[in-house]
């Protein structure tokens, strides 16, 4: 079969054809129908993120169909199913786990995609309860995208304590930050977007944006917002932009008990800010970094009641996967790209 690997960073992905995994206890073996591109791989290639000796197949938004799974720990799944997969391998028993947090579980094996071989690959060996089954009318390319943005969206806005009614403000306006805005209108929140082209505001008003602001810097975004609310800021001001200058300006942007919520970030950049800026609000700030299985289960259902439905732009063959990081290094992707893997 072929993957997809990266050896070491600031190198391009090679395509190499290698056995296809074997099933052991506790796994299945997954038919790749399709792997999101997130802007994560860049930090393999950026040498954030180390890569394992020997090479590392990359792709942690995977779906596709099980060819081969352990019927001692199958349960209710079996050879065919639709499936999206959940890539933390937690271990399910520990006092984090059991507190609904699996996702930042510090006893995990590893991540698919991150410290296991993920979803470039055309078959892909995962832990049984990293499965969660893939709605009918909800394509391969969609439930993909899901298992990154879709639990991101879901899981941020979910310990971010977002309610019926709140103002909030999604800043950056890629695959995830669109995901975040639908999720926000689906729970009942006024949605402004924070663009910095035109096209993108645009997008981000197709799927749901109430407002839409288009800037170049930051300076003046707080007011911007105190005056579209009428004076009471954003009860959440989501940064999927990760820049020092953009947690400024959501400090800016809060109102009173107002929250930040940290999603992005960026390599330089830190959160700087004089305390008292934010403590005469009572405002908090709060950080999420992607999900639990339960949240790509809430996000799957909504797509698949057509509630919310990630904006993929383009789809790639394996062989084409330096093509889509490329264009995420130009920043021209609007929305998400996708290797598909019958392309």
């Amino acid at each position: 079969m072929k993957a997809a690997f990266l050896y070491k960073a600031e190198q391009p992905f090679q395509i190499k054809d290698i056995e296809k995994p074997k099933l052991e206890p506790g796994t299945a073996i997954v038919k790749v129908r399709a792997a999101g591109v997130c802007a994560t791989e860049l930090d393999f290639i950026e040498g954030i993120f180390p890569i394992k000796e020997g090479g590392l197949v990359p792709g942690h938004e995977i779906a596709g169909t099980i060819d081969e799974i352990d019927a001692k720990a199958a349960g209710s799944f079996k050879k065919g199913d639709r499936v999206a997969i959940w890539n933390v391998m937690n271990c399910g028993v520990c006092h984090v786990c059991r507190s609904g947090m699996e996702n930042a579980c510090p006893h995990r094996k590893g991540q698919i995609g991150f410290t296991h071989n993920g979803g470039f690959e055309e078959y892909v060996q995962v832990p049984v309860g990293s499965l969660v089954a893939l709605p009918a009318n909800v394509s391969f390319e969609e439930g993909a995208v899901l298992s990154c943005g879709g639990i991101t969206a879901v899981h941020s806005s979910r310990i971010a304590g977002l309610r019926v009614g709140d103002r909030a403000v999604v800043n950056g306006v890629g695959g995830v930050g669109l995901l975040c805005i639908q999720v926000a209108k689906v729970s009942g929140a006024t949605v402004i977007a924070v663009a910095d082209t035109k096209e993108k505001a645009d997008i981000a008003k197709k799927v749901g944006a109430d407002e839409a602001v288009v800037l170049d810097d930051y300076a003046g975004l707080g007011k911007k917002i105190q005056d579209l609310t009428g004076g009471l800021g954003a009860d959440i001001y989501y940064d999927l932009v990760g820049t020092t200058a953009s947690y400024r300006a959501g400090i800016d942007s809060v109102g009173i008990g107002g929250r930040l919520l940290i999603i992005g970030y960026q390599k330089e950049d830190h959160l700087d800010f004089y305390p008292v800026d934010l403590l005469v609000k009572e405002g908090k700030v709060i950080t999420s970094v992607a999900g639990c299985k339960r949240d790509l289960e809430m996000v799957l259902h909504l797509a698949g009641r057509k509630l919310v439905s990630p904006v993929i732009q383009n789809r790639f063959p394996l062989d084409k996967i330096n093509e889509a990081i490329t264009l995420i290094v130009e920043r021209k992707v609007k929305g998400r790209s996708v290797i598909v893997m019958d392309a």
